[in-house]
């Protein structure tokens, strides 16, 4: 998702079109969906909770343990209640202006949902953003701005040195495929901390958030075994 984003131009896509997707074949091959954490308490019901490696803290719905999404069934329609708001805003996305605060909507051109011919136009005849759309900036933007809140009282666990790297892995036949590419929040570490770091954690929400994430292991065993068979989650 997102190989081809584009920022939305009247001059460049003046004759693009929006018509929503059918089913969810773009996010067939998406193992992962950022979240941000107001997504939390939802998503760990169904999905193994996770951080990213690297970079920017996240937490991520994992959606399968190699580059398919075990949540889609044959045709293509989404398994659970819960779909991550990262799959729902497809195929648009907010881009930042440099290094500023300010945001402009933009698009994956190679997304199934544009064409010339069917749905919505982009743009209106006054060169403007089509109102069609506000109730998807509107999502970006509430998106965005959860991620970056969750970051600063996520950044914490950087700082303390909670987070542990975790191999995943599938069984293919008679073989084990190892994944990495995920931390966790080892729970002893936590334990560990100090009095004020704790209290401050149970009070900033952190703490909560990492019960979601502790309960979410229970869903690892299940995308492991679907990643090792054609068929999806149950």
């Amino acid at each position: 998702m997102f190989l081809n984003a584009q920022t939305l131009d009247k001059t460049l896509h003046g004759s693009l079109r929006f018509q929503p997707a059918a089913d969810f074949a773009f996010a067939r091959s998406l193992a992962t969906a950022p979240l941000a954490p107001i997504e939390i308490a939802e998503a760990a019901e169904f999905y193994p909770v996770l951080f990213t490696p690297n970079g920017l803290l996240n937490a991520v719905a994992v959606l399968g343990l190699r580059e398919r999404n075990v949540f889609l069934n044959e045709k293509n329609q989404w398994l659970g209640t819960y779909v991550p708001v990262h799959a729902r805003r497809y195929p648009f996305i907010l881009g930042r202006v440099a290094d500023t605060d300010e945001y402009l909507l933009a698009a994956d051109m190679d997304a199934p949902q544009f064409n010339t011919t069917e749905g919505e136009l982009v743009f209106t005849d006054k060169s403007e953003l089509n109102p069609y759309f506000d109730k998807v900036i509107e999502l970006l933007n509430t998106y965005e701005k959860n991620l970056r809140e969750g970051r600063v009282v996520m950044n914490e666990l950087e700082t303390s040195g909670v987070l542990v790297a975790k191999d995943l892995s599938f069984r293919e036949g008679h073989e084990v495929h190892l994944i990495g590419g995920f931390r966790v929040v080892e729970r002893e570490k936590v334990m560990a901390l100090d009095d004020a770091t704790l209290a401050r954690w149970v009070r900033n929400g952190l703490m909560a958030l990492l019960e979601l994430h502790w309960a979410s292991f229970r869903h690892l065993p299940k995308v492991a075994l679907a990643s090792s068979r054609p068929d999806q989650v149950q």
